[in-house]
């Protein structure tokens, strides 16, 4: 199975113009387990990072970093969709590109000017598709929610709408109305009403009564008292 992936590998390399005689073939056959089954490899090159001498790859889904040494392997791997930027660099004598993500960043040296051009080239259109395409999709998606409350508004029913795949890579809506659920009717017995009075004050329930004494000295005792009290 390794020789056929190898096999297949040396197949797309010859196709883009690339045939690594002495040096990467150790990173050429990791780079053929690595890739995903139906994936191509679009340009690939050597030089070197950080860490050393390694190949760098170019597929139609990615960016593939590989660095093989005896017990030694690195490997990494970058979305299209998660580079932030892609810088280019050329001097006398060497060039190098500097991959930037979200969370991390990937320069990367090679001697070959023009192959590393052609894949600063590739990788720079294909971020620029996969960022336009997420922006057509949400812009549609957009502009189909805005019909469907339109025609929700103006019927007075409400849409229920599936979303579809087609083949050209974008999304069919279907709207299927429904319409509004009756509003739920309750009857009420007259015997559920009842008369509750204002809550009153113990204090002002009832008037106060209260008596007027006049004190006249030693005739208050024996002075009857008025009869309207």
């Amino acid at each position: 199975m390794a020789d056929l992936k190898f096999k297949q590998l040396e197949d797309q390399l010859k196709r883009i113009g690339c045939n690594f005689q002495f040096w990467g073939r150790a990173e050429l056959k990791e780079l053929a387990n690595v890739l995903l089954p139906g994936e191509r490899v679009e340009h690939v090159v050597n030089g070197s990072y950080e860490g050393g001498f390694a190949l760098l790859a170019a597929t139609d889904q990615r960016v593939l970093l590989v660095d093989k040494k005896p017990m030694y392997l690195t490997l990494e791997d970058i979305r299209f969709d998660m580079i932030s930027e892609v810088d280019y660099n050329h001097r006398l004598l060497s060039a190098n590109i500097h991959i930037c993500t979200t969370n991390k960043s990937l320069r990367f040296t090679a001697y070959n000017h023009a192959r590393l051009r052609k894949m600063f080239h590739f990788v720079q259109t294909r971020v620029m598709d996969i960022r336009q395409h997420y922006a057509q999709t949400a812009q549609a998606q957009q502009q189909f929610q805005q019909q469907l409350q339109q025609q929700a508004q103006q019927s007075g029913y409400v849409p229920q709408y599936q979303y579809e795949a087609v083949p050209s890579g974008q999304f069919q809506v279907t709207a299927r109305h429904q319409p509004l659920p009756p509003m739920p009717t309750q009857q009420f017995h007259p015997m559920q009403y009842r008369h509750v009075p204002p809550i009153i004050s113990a204090s002002t329930r009832l008037p106060i009564m209260s008596r007027q004494r006049r004190f006249l000295g030693s005739r208050a005792m024996n002075t009857p008292l008025p009869s309207n009290l």
